[in-house]
């Protein structure tokens, strides 16, 4: 699909029960079939449906794992751990920021020349500080994911927002 690293919208199969649409005989219906067509392309895995969005994910990692990879979990864009904050607002906090395979200790700076665990090793060279937004960088509720995309602070769509105070 591509070899950078971008959301881009993924679609449910045509053939899910997502699908609103019911496929029509190409050979008696002509007419419905072209217009259903369009509206379900080819894709890897068969037709989609335009009309049944599944979310948006990253097709190099996807490519990579061979099943939908969530935007939010792709390997090379940064992430932060989860703030431990009862009720986050839109403010700017500094964090450290990385890409996954480094937050979860898995980068090769997290083993000695031999592949051990360096023991005590909590972050890596590729950690960089950055100001986020603490309220736009929390996961979703209900969210399993520790590592929530990262919204700098000047991206935040509130930060002109007054800030409660702590």
């Amino acid at each position: 699909m591509t070899d950078q690293h971008t959301p881009v919208q993924f679609y449910w199969g045509a053939d899910t029960d997502y699908c609103p649409h019911t496929e029509p005989d190409v050979d008696t219906d002509g007419e419905a079939w072209d217009a259903w067509r369009d509206r379900h392309p080819s894709s890897d895995d068969g037709p989609i449906c335009l009309d049944a969005p599944y979310g948006e994910g990253c097709p190099t990692c996807s490519a990579e794992e061979g099943d939908m990879v969530p935007w939010s979990r792709c390997k090379t864009r940064s992430h932060t751990r989860a703030a431990a904050t009862v009720a986050p607002q839109h403010r700017p906090v500094t964090v450290e920021v990385a890409n996954l395979e480094c937050l979860e200790g898995e980068c090769e700076e997290y083993f000695n020349d031999y592949g051990d665990e360096i023991p005590g090793k909590t972050s890596c060279s590729h950690c960089e500080r950055m100001e986020i937004c603490e309220a736009c960088s929390q996961p979703p509720a209900g969210d399993a994911d520790p590592f929530p995309p990262v919204v700098a602070w000047a991206d935040c769509q509130r930060r002109g927002a007054p800030v409660a105070a702590s």
